[in-house]
């Protein structure tokens, strides 16, 4: 789909919101790299101020001579309550944890909170100084890295810890980064709107500029373009009806070798075109055109049969084991032809699609049709629509060697050709869509038809139909 812009507005207004878009993920990237900086310092500061916290404290606590931290002791009530005490900056908090489980000793919210004692807090795996070392196998206070941060249920936390001697426990403080967002973005924020304001005037000055140049070409290469684009349209409209015209003819052509109706050719392409139309429906991939070319293409689905002798094509009763094999050399002589065509022509949907409807129309689902034996989805989808076309038109025209089956017959057999015969898929799509192949099959036609049958390996005597 091409976008045609007759309005130098639009044009103006479609330029302006790609420079303003730009603008904008330029000040956005720009302020994602400052924030990532500025979480970067700011952490290190908060992470040297949770260690100067953690390390005062376990100086205090060393000072008061505690010995016992058994639950409800005296020493762990007074440790109880200088967690529960100290305020630090920034809603940072002090915790002690079991030095051999790693559970909670102490913690401010333990009093009202009973279950806080049983987090593993321990066997947490801290990122950064301490280079993904478990809590436990922390605490030195000569080990620099006994810090880190790690992310809890209420987001990321610097945490810092420090052995507490002869308590077998050790102290961690806890500081969430919330604060580090809240700078954050107290000071990209005003970068924001700084840039907002920045980029709302280069892209006003940049508009003006451009509608001052538009103004001078637009309106010109609008006719020129508009002049090239009927132009080519038309020719290439012109060059397809051709197309269709010369190769729908061709395919009279070989028909008229045989004594089929003048209608044949256009019931397998009305036949072909229903089948492909509900294929295609919900698949993105199939469109309109495909349709189009699988309609057209079907007329030359027995285009091979010029190359056949008249004492084969047009025998009136059954074929010997020679004539059958005859007989199936016509996809060969049909896919060669177009073959040659493509290769003169050039590569071409149109041509692609037709050689695989006159190679492939005789493939059989599980792989014994012919001529090369194809077995499920590497026979072409073009052809095993018009497989089943071919078939059921086969099925309902009367032939000199056999009177004309009735449509629910024909309807019974396609069924029970699926997964044999036909493509499952294609049989569903058929059985959709029976309705129509039925007012198709009852219109009136110019005469008896004769033609290869259902697959070309055999002729039916009128007293077996």
């Amino acid at each position: 789909m091409r976008l045609r812009i007759r309005k130098r507005w639009l044009l103006i207004t479609l330029v302006t919101a790609a420079e303003f878009v730009c603008l904008i993920v330029a000040l956005s990237l720009f302020n994602a790299r400052q924030s990532r900086a500025l979480r970067h310092i700011v952490r290190q500061r908060m992470l040297v101020a949770t260690q100067q916290h953690a390390s005062q404290t376990a100086k205090l606590i060393d000072q008061m001579g505690l010995k016992d931290l058994s639950p409800d002791s005296d020493d762990w009530k007074r440790l109880q309550t200088v967690v529960e005490t100290t305020n630090l900056p920034d809603e940072a908090f002090l915790c002690v944890i079991d030095d051999k489980s790693g559970r909670v000793l102490c913690h401010p919210r333990l009093r009202f909170e009973a279950e806080v004692k049983d987090l593993l807090v321990g066997s947490l795996t801290l990122q950064g100084p301490a280079k993904g070392r478990r809590i436990l196998d922390l605490g030195s206070a000569d080990d620099p890295s006994s810090n880190g941060w790690a992310m809890l249920n209420d987001g990321t936390h610097l945490i810092a810890v420090r052995d507490l001697p002869g308590l077998g426990a050790k102290l961690l403080a806890h500081q969430n980064e919330s604060s580090i967002e809240q700078v954050i973005q107290a000071f990209t924020g005003r970068v924001w709107r700084l840039g907002q304001i920045v980029a709302v005037f280069l892209v006003l000055i940049t508009a003006g500029m451009t509608m001052w140049f538009v103004r001078i070409y637009d309106n010109r290469l609008a006719r020129i373009n508009e002049s090239l684009q009927t132009t080519v349209a038309e020719r290439s409209e012109a060059l397809l009806r051709s197309r269709d015209v010369v190769i729908f003819g061709l395919a009279k052509l070989a028909e008229s070798r045989d004594d089929q109706t003048g209608d044949h050719l256009e019931r397998i392409c009305e036949y072909a075109e229903i089948l492909a139309r509900r294929v295609a429906n919900g698949d993105a991939k199939l469109d309109e055109k495909w349709v189009h070319t699988v309609r057209e293409t079907a007329a030359l689905h027995d285009v091979g049969k010029v190359g056949i002798p008249d004492s084969v094509l047009l025998k009136p009763g059954p074929l010997t084991e020679d004539e059958r094999v005859t007989m199936q050399k016509h996809p060969y002589i049909g896919g060669d032809t177009l073959m040659a065509i493509k290769r003169r022509w050039g590569e071409d949907p149109f041509l692609v699609t037709a050689t695989q409807v006159v190679f492939g129309h005789h493939e059989k689902w599980d792989g014994s049709g012919y001529p090369f034996g194809l077995k499920g989805e590497n026979i072409p989808l073009s052809a095993r629509i018009v497989a089943v076309a071919d078939v059921y038109d086969a099925l309902t025209s009367e032939r000199t060697y056999k009177r004309a089956f009735t449509h629910e017959s024909a309807h019974k057999i396609v069924l029970e050709g699926s997964s044999h015969h036909f493509d499952p898929r294609i049989v569903e799509a058929f059985a959709q869509v029976e309705g129509d192949f039925r007012v198709i099959a009852e219109r009136p036609r110019q005469g008896p038809d004769n033609g290869d049958g259902e697959n070309g390996s055999k002729r039916t005597k009128p007293t077996d139909v």
